[in-house]
């Protein structure tokens, strides 16, 4: 089965799961609220202060312990950057471990008396890291992740998404797979009881190098220690659920370098069923400011208004079943995009549309007013958003953590 089938199943299965943590939801809110202040004060106090706010501790190793400032949660502080600047990369150890805990539960994997060990990163040359050792109630194993942030049009990074040839491969086995992807499975040489590795190597389109691996214990070091801690089972996550992993780290970073409240915020807490409205807001350009909100699960929608000027725009998300669409572009994941400029009901309005359809059958309608609703009237000749924005928000892979 394709992992686009798969992970397509996998959302249609675990649909109606979610129970919202609004407490997490606006703790997020207020980490965005804390970097948009730290860049007003940047302004002023000048690229000396800023690097201070900017400094974070430095992570290690793969399963290394945390380091010291990087486990302060949202407090990331970031300069306006160009779009495709791959040199910001900022996340917090309390984030990973996050992301590795939620991650798991999404991908259905039962975890007893787990033992996680974090790092963040500041520096996109060093990558953030998140180990659990967990007990299924099986046996005890292990989970890895490792993220940093690289250029995807970057050609030396396509040897760690391809498969080497089968003559002396390293690999017992493995795949390359759509969606830059690479599925491989070995048992480590010289580890006592034949200790296997399966990994995925992702490369995002938003920039970043993801790998998640699992091996069939708690550690390798372990099992060098006592024989009798090694088994020769294989690893308990089977290379679907390390692709669904991989994707739900994915879905947990922004285009801009930082880790997003859907795939931080505390590990037990879940939106609720359909939850379009809190990832709609997440997505937003940091610069609008909403003055009211709604939604009725699959939909949401949010009113965005100039302070200066009183203009409003009307900004809807909503799930789509079906509809008749010429498609404009196909992105190179797969994914085809359609974008129109309609009339309104009222004189003067226009209706911004952006369509995503995903190979797996999601399908996203993202639709802006130049007023506070789709029948009022107009609020401005302009919208406060613009199409290529809407754009943007409509092809998030992150839409794919909203079920």
């Amino acid at each position: 089965m394709r992992f686009e089938d798969e992970l397509g199943r996998a959302l249609r299965h675990t649909a109606g799961t979610f129970s919202a943590d609004r407490y997490a939801l606006a703790e997020g809110s207020l980490a965005r609220g804390r970097r948009r202040l730290a860049r007003r004060r940047a302004s002023v106090v000048g690229a000396s202060a800023l690097a201070v706010v900017l400094v974070t501790a430095a992570g290690i190793g793969l399963g290394g312990q945390r380091g010291g400032d990087d486990t302060t949660r949202g407090e990331h502080a970031s300069t306006p950057r160009p779009a495709g600047d791959y040199r910001h990369f900022a996340v917090t150890a309390d984030e990973m471990e996050n992301i590795l805990r939620n991650g798991m539960d999404r991908s259905q994997i039962p975890v007893q008396r787990e033992q996680v060990q974090a790092a963040g990163s500041s520096d996109p040359d060093r990558p953030a890291t998140a180990t659990m050792d967990f007990d299924d109630s099986w046996s005890a194993a292990r989970v890895t992740l490792s993220v940093r942030r690289v250029d995807p049009a970057d050609k030396d990074l396509k040897k760690l998404i391809t498969c080497p040839p089968t003559a002396n491969s390293p690999y017992e086995e493995c795949t390359t797979q759509p969606g830059n992807r690479a599925v491989k499975g070995y048992t480590e040489a010289g580890k006592a009881g034949g200790v296997k590795k399966w990994a995925v190597t992702m490369l995002s389109p938003s920039g970043y190098l993801i790998e998640v691996a699992t091996h069939n214990m708690p550690g390798t070091e372990q099992a060098e220690r006592d024989e009798e801690t090694a088994v020769t089972r294989n690893p308990r996550m089977n290379p679907g659920k390390l692709r669904y992993l991989a994707m739900f780290v994915d879905g947990s970073f922004t285009p801009d370098g930082e880790a997003n409240s859907l795939g931080t915020v505390k590990p037990g807490s879940q939106a609720e069923p359909g939850d379009i409205l809190p990832v709609l807001k997440e997505l937003l350009p940091e610069r609008l400011h909403v003055s009211s909100e709604g939604g009725t699960g699959a939909e949401g929608h949010v009113v965005v208004v100039d302070p200066k000027t009183g203009q409003h725009t009307y900004i809807h998300a909503v799930r789509t079943a079906g509809d008749k669409v010429t498609w404009s572009e196909t992105l190179a994941d797969g994914t085809k995009v359609s974008t129109q400029r309609l009339p309104g009901e009222q004189p003067g309005v226009e209706r911004l549309r952006v369509d995503a359809l995903r190979v797996n059958g999601l399908w996203m309608t993202l639709s802006a007013y130049n007023a506070p609703s789709p029948t009022s009237a107009k609020s401005g000749t302009k919208h406060l958003i613009t199409l290529e924005e809407l754009k943007e928000i409509a092809t998030s892979r992150t839409w794919l953590l909203a079920r």
